[in-house]
């Protein structure tokens, strides 16, 4: 046997482990893991308003099902969880989550009985808002169809949330945040979480787009659009799957 074999059988498994979370090898090979099958588009004509039209037809096609988190069905608790350590949520707040899916997220705020005014879920894909209204019925609760960067709303909220969202839009959440800001109170509060990087990719099918930002990119964004950053942090969606959260404030008086 040789001196690095026996070397390596003399050290505990919970040992090795840790050696590797702290030089970074598990989240490298979590990550290669993830994009895998994914192809990195860097031609400048993959930049344009053509493709932008085209990515937003592949979400007005989507599905409320697991194809949506991973292929798995995964709970919107650690998101929710990490609200609660921002906001105290009451039954006058009106909330609105942009991207909904399969009600993920609403799903958890019912179960973990959080109050609010009403819940407003914007969706662009006609499949999931029918979905969603089939399955939450409720006078409080309502799901509109429509395009998070030109929708008008009638009223203004003081929560706006969004999981596993903002990293699809295209070129970036910029045009999608600086509509929304007409739509939170003076004080209201934002959380979005997003892949921590600088890339910007395609997923095998050409049509699903992913933006991985620093943390540098999403300030000078939410500088351009006045939104003040109250924090960066982190939630984990499931294992392996662990998200940059941005939590941002609407400073401005209308």
């Amino acid at each position: 046997m040789g001196i690095k074999m026996a070397v390596k059988q003399l050290i505990p498994g919970s040992i090795k482990r840790a050696i590797k979370d702290l030089i970074g090898i598990t989240a490298l090979n979590d990550r290669i893991l993830e994009l895998t099958g994914r192809i990195i588009m860097i031609e400048d004509n993959y930049w344009d308003q053509d493709t932008k039209e085209r990515v937003k037809q592949r979400w007005l096609k989507s599905e409320p099902d697991k194809g949506l988190t991973w292929g798995k069905i995964i709970s919107g608790n650690p998101f929710i969880k990490k609200m609660q350590s921002y906001i105290n949520f009451d039954s006058q707040k009106k909330i609105l989550e942009i991207g909904p899916g399969y009600g993920r997220l609403l799903k958890s705020f019912l179960e973990m009985k959080i109050p609010f005014k009403k819940y407003v879920g914007l969706d662009i894909s006609q499949k999931n808002v029918d979905f969603l209204k089939s399955t939450f019925q409720d006078e409080s609760i309502e799901f509109i169809n429509g395009d998070v960067e030109n929708v008008v709303f009638s009223e203004k909220f003081d929560i706006v949330c969004s999981s596993l969202t903002f990293k699809h839009l295209f070129p970036s959440f910029e045009n999608a945040l600086g509509n929304i800001i007409k739509y939170i109170n003076p004080g209201g509060l934002i959380f979005f979480d997003l892949l921590e990087g600088n890339k910007r990719i395609f997923e095998e099918d050409h049509l699903t787009y992913v933006h991985s930002y620093t943390r540098e990119e999403v300030t000078e964004i939410l500088r351009k659009i006045s939104l003040d950053l109250v924090s960066f942090d982190q939630v984990k969606h499931a294992a392996g799957f662990i998200r940059l959260l941005v939590v941002a404030k609407n400073p401005n008086v209308f």
